[in-house]
């Protein structure tokens, strides 16, 4: 399988840890030269959608990898970025694409350790892994297979950049990844280093888009606020997703790393 990395140009340690990971799995790789959204004008950005500067950036850099399958007319490609974790499991599974099923545009190998909500039914088997429909957003495009028929689709979606591509790719709620057929692999091959949450195995490799994404704090009343409702929240939370996987055939889990 065709694997590539994409990672920017002022991001030559997150190359060479990348690059010394994939080679003790055995995996070679194609580095992609990601679009620095810091580089583009203002205009550059307004013209391409309603996202900001490092989200266009990082969109056109994923793009650029979905072209690159469409030219090729490769039957499917896995995409990566640079600051994630792999487990030894993935060499197989990246060697080679004979498990990925027919009729699928993204196989999303990736978690973020949080609750996601899957067919009960597994789709496909593989290894000691299975393939789950993937039926609610589970953010991040840390790493995830697409084929060429799932390229093609993105590419036609995407001309202007109107959310995050994590969003696009896995947020069936928006129509974009909603008309796409979207599995999760069960459990996941890799996590971004941001949300590990083994203290050992983190590195504090942050995303370069967590500055621009993330809100001010709370302050005063407004935070008093939101620590006296966030344990309702979290029971209710869990009351939901009991009743809705009792009445339906799909489950809410989270997404194991291993």
């Amino acid at each position: 399988m065709k694997l590539f990395l994409i990672n920017l140009d002022r991001r030559p340690e997150r190359l060479e840890r990348m690059a010394g990971l994939f080679e003790r799995l055995g995996l070679e790789f194609t580095r992609i030269s990601a679009v620095d959204g810091t580089l583009l004008t203002a205009d550059e950005v307004k013209g391409l959608g309603s996202l900001r500067p490092g989200e266009s950036g990082c969109f056109l850099s994923h793009r650029e990898c979905w072209q690159r399958i469409v030219d090729a007319s490769l039957p499917h490609a896995a995409i990566f970025e640079d600051d994630l974790h792999l487990t030894p499991g993935a060499t197989s599974l990246l060697r080679q694409g004979g498990w990925i099923p027919a009729g699928a545009d993204i196989v999303k190998l990736e978690t973020r350790l949080y609750h996601a909500r899957i067919d009960k039914a597994a789709t496909a088997t593989v290894e000691t892994r299975a393939l789950h429909v993937l039926r609610s957003r589970h953010a991040g495009a840390g790493g995830y297979v697409v084929t060429l028929e799932g390229a093609r689709k993105l590419l036609a979606m995407t001309e202007r950049l109107e959310a995050p591509v994590d969003q696009v790719i896995f947020n069936p709620d928006l129509p974009w990844a909603g008309s796409l057929t979207t599995l999760q692999l069960v459990p996941a091959i890799c996590a971004q280093d941001f949300y590990l949450k083994e203290q050992s195995m983190i590195l504090g490799i942050g995303s370069d888009l967590h500055e621009e994404r993330t809100p001010a704090k709370p302050k005063g009343m407004a935070k008093l606020w939101r620590e006296v409702k966030r344990p309702a929240s979290r029971v209710a939370g869990f009351v939901r997703r009991k009743l809705a996987d009792i009445s339906s055939d799909k489950k809410w889990v989270v997404v194991d790393y291993r």
